[in-house]
Order: structure tokens, then C-alpha cells, then sequence
């Protein structure tokens, strides 16, 4: 199993904020601590509007891939390049989705699509969790939520895979393709939106994203081409990291497992422990300081890069008690794997009922069920998400890999 801790553990130890230098060398300031970062997620003056990002980076004469952290017209204009007031403004347009209506809307949806995936694996032997089962859920729920036709969703992952692995060299490809699509998925549904719709009654987000700017001017185009590309990329693949690493945890962990089996309402708490111990986000988007910040003993000037390691900060041990150990009894004290202060997750509780339904399911429909490898041959997605790129599992093993050896 490929585990980045030791190296957040070996930062952590070299202070609270760190000066580094990422893949193609840009210099980032690193937050390794909880205080230190929970006050640099709440501080206004680590920004993450766009134009700050384009001003710190022409200071270091990269733009694009090159920088390690692309910033396009895609990326401009949404929830994660964006500050107060925009940021709010787009924010209540967005929690059109994530009403409890509509959340509630999707959960007979999810509990069906589980079960019917849970038919489909019964009688085999082996299957994979990942493609079998996490990326089916992550991608329909995402996809049905924006009016992604079936059709056009294995071009989208494939793109939206490209865009999101530094470094790519079809990066800028996958950029663009997804670009072209979202716009032409919003023509075609602006065609079938009346101008005098009601956002909140149309039958998915970007129709409903389309009544707003009809009714209010309230959406640019570009932002409205920005918010589809952030939804689409953001809301599955997190998803799919969050079941599969939840499962394998689970399935490192017998005992942690059986204590699941005994107790089907522990599934909350093994999604929690999983987001606090291995979460599929491990570290924050970047942000720029517009003003000199002093975090700790470190005064970081105006105008540079930092990123919050979240993986690092949930093992703090200053302020989880025994860090390093999954333990789905733990009563999880407030984590940051949904991020913390105006840009916290939207979608934390679409994640939190995907993972809690399929977890839950799965168990208890295969009460048998081991990992079919070495937890170390496993292959994790090379994207920024942190998340199993395939696990094999055995349904009706009577022992598991780990007991066998």
C-alpha cells in the first residue's frame, strides 16, 4: 500500500509551516499542524481568488502545467478560485443541489443503484470494488445530479482524468475536451429551459444553475461553464476514494470489520474514521497570501503559495489520541477531510450518504468478503485524489490474503 503518512510525519517534524518546492519546482509553504492550519483555513488573507493566483505566478515565470497547479478559464469563476462576496454569491446558488429536498430526493436513488450493484456481484467470485462497485456509484450519482447522459460518462471520466493528474501530457487535452462538453451539454439544456423557469423545480443542478442566471442574471456564462466543470470533476472521484479507502481499511482491519458486522449502525463512524485516518482529499487546494501571514514562528510573504496538508493535520497527535490506529468505535472529534471555514465542502453530505449506503450494503450482503491481493500490490490513481485505482476482493473466502500469509 502506497502510504504518504511517513512523509507528512517527517514535515511535521521539521515545524508547523514549511517552506518546500513542489514536482516543477514552484516554492510552497506547507501547513503540517492542526492549529496552524485550522487558522490558515480561516485566515482572509490566505485568498484563493484567481487573479491573486495569476499574479503570484507570473512572479515565478510559469503559467499552465508547467506550474504544477494549472489555473484556466475552466478553473476560474468557481467555488475553489474564488473569495468573498463572489464566493458567497456562487455558494447560494449551488446549495440549490444540496438542499435536504433534493438530498433526500437522491437517497432512494443511491440505496437502489447499491443494491442492484450488489445483485450484479452476487454467484461471482472475485470482483473489483473500485470498478464494480465505488466508481458506479460515484459516477451515476454525480452525472444524474448535472444531467450527464449515460452515454457520453466513460469519455467524461477519462477526461476529467487526464485534467486532474499533474504533469499529464494529455493535461491540457483533458482541459479542453471537458471544456467543449460542458458547453455543449449546457446549449442543449438551455434549449429545454423555459426563460421563466423556477430554478428549484428544474430536474437537475445545471438546469437549475441555467433558470438562476435566466431569472436573475445571476450566473455568467463562464461561470456558469466554471461551476459545471468544478461539479463534475470535484463530485465523483472524492467519492469513489471515500468508499474504496473506507473498504480497504476495513478489510486491513478484521477485527474492525467484525466489530461492523456486530453493529451495522458503526457504518458513520468507520466513514468518519476513514475521512479523519485516510480520506480521499489529502491536501488542500492552493491559496495565496495577499498580505504578509505569520503561522507559528513563520512570517510568510505576500504573494506566496501554501497548501494545507489535511492528511497531516488528522494525524496531529496533539490532538487525536493515538493517531496512527483505525478505530471505528473512535468518537471522531471535528476533522478537516471536508476542508474548514467559507470552503468547506458543499457536497459533504451527498459524500457521507454515498459512503455510508454502499459500505453499509456491501458488508452485510457478503459477510465473507477479504481483499484478493497484498494490501501492498494495490495501484493508486495518480491524480491529486487519494484513492485505490482497482481492489480485488473475494466474496466468499473463507480466509483473507493478510491471514494466509
Amino acid at each position: 500500500m502506497l502510504d504518504p503518512q511517513p512523509v507528512y510525519k517527517e514535515l511535521a517534524a521539521k515545524g508547523p509551516v514549511v517552506r518546500a518546492r513542489n514536482a516543477v519546482g514552484t516554492e510552497i509553504y506547507l501547513i503540517t499542524r492542526w492549529a496552524e492550519g485550522l487558522a490558515a483555513l480561516n485566515d482572509p488573507r490566505i485568498a484563493k481568488g484567481s487573479q491573486y493566483m495569476q499574479l503570484a505566478l507570473a512572479k515565478t515565470g510559469k503559467s499552465g502545467p508547467s506550474s504544477g497547479f494549472p489555473i484556466s478559464g475552466a478553473k476560474a469563476g468557481n467555488l475553489l478560485n474564488t473569495d468573498a462576496p463572489e464566493h458567497t454569491r456562487l455558494r447560494s446558488l449551488v446549495n440549490l443541489a444540496f438542499s435536504p429536498r433534493r438530498l433526500e430526493g437522491l437517497r432512494a436513488m443511491i440505496e437502489k443503484m447499491v443494491d442492484d450493484l450488489i445483485d450484479a456481484m452476487r454467484g461471482r467470485d472475485t470482483v473489483d470494488l473500485i470498478a464494480d462497485f465505488a466508481y458506479p456509484i460515484g459516477i451515476t450519482v454525480i452525472c444524474t445530479m448535472l444531467g450527464v447522459p449515460e452515454d457520453r460518462r466513460d469519455d467524461f471520466r477519462q477526461w476529467a482524468a487526464w485534467a486532474m493528474t499533474p504533469g499529464h501530457n494529455d493535461q491540457e487535452r483533458g482541459i479542453a475536451l471537458l471544456q467543449d462538453y460542458i458547453a455543449e451539454l449546457i446549449e442543449g439544456k438551455r434549449a429545454a429551459v423555459p426563460a421563466d423557469a423556477s430554478p428549484d423545480e428544474q430536474p437537475d443542478l445545471l438546469s437549475a444553475m441555467i433558470a438562476a442566471r435566466n431569472a436573475k442574471d445571476a450566473l455568467s456564462d463562464d461561470e456558469l461553464r466554471s461551476m459545471a466543470y468544478l461539479l463534475l470533476i470535484a463530485g465523483h472521484e472524492t467519492t469513489v476514494g471515500l468508499i474504496g479507502n473506507t473498504l480497504l481499511h476495513l478489510l486491513r482491519n478484521p477485527e474492525q470489520m467484525e466489530l461492523l458486522r456486530a453493529d451495522p449502525a458503526l457504518v458513520k463512524q468507520a466513514v468518519e474514521e476513514t475521512l479523519r485516518y485516510d480520506g480521499s482529499v489529502h491536501r488542500t487546494t492552493f491559496r495565496v497570501t495577499i498580505d504578509d501571514v505569520t503561522i507559528g514562528d513563520t512570517t510568510i510573504p505576500s504573494g506566496s503559495f501554501v497548501q494545507v496538508l489535511i492528511a497531516a493535520l488528522n494525524r496531529d497527535p496533539a490532538r487525536f489520541e493515538d493517531p496512527d490506529r483505525f478505530d471505528i468505535t473512535r468518537t471522531v472529534k471535528q476533522h478537516l477531510a471536508f476542508g474548514h471555514g467559507p470552503h468547506f465542502c458543499l457536497g459533504s453530505h451527498l459524500a457521507r450518504m454515498e459512503a455510508q449506503t454502499a459500505v453499509g450494503r456491501v458488508v452485510k450482503a457478503f459477510p465473507q468478503i477479504t481483499l484478493a491481493c497484498d494490501p501492498e500490490d494495490i495501484p493508486w490513481v495518480s491524480t491529486v485524489i487519494r484513492g485505490a485505482q482497482s481492489m480485488p476482493a473475494n466474496l466468499n473466502a473463507a480466509t483473507s490474503v493478510l491471514e494466509s500469509q
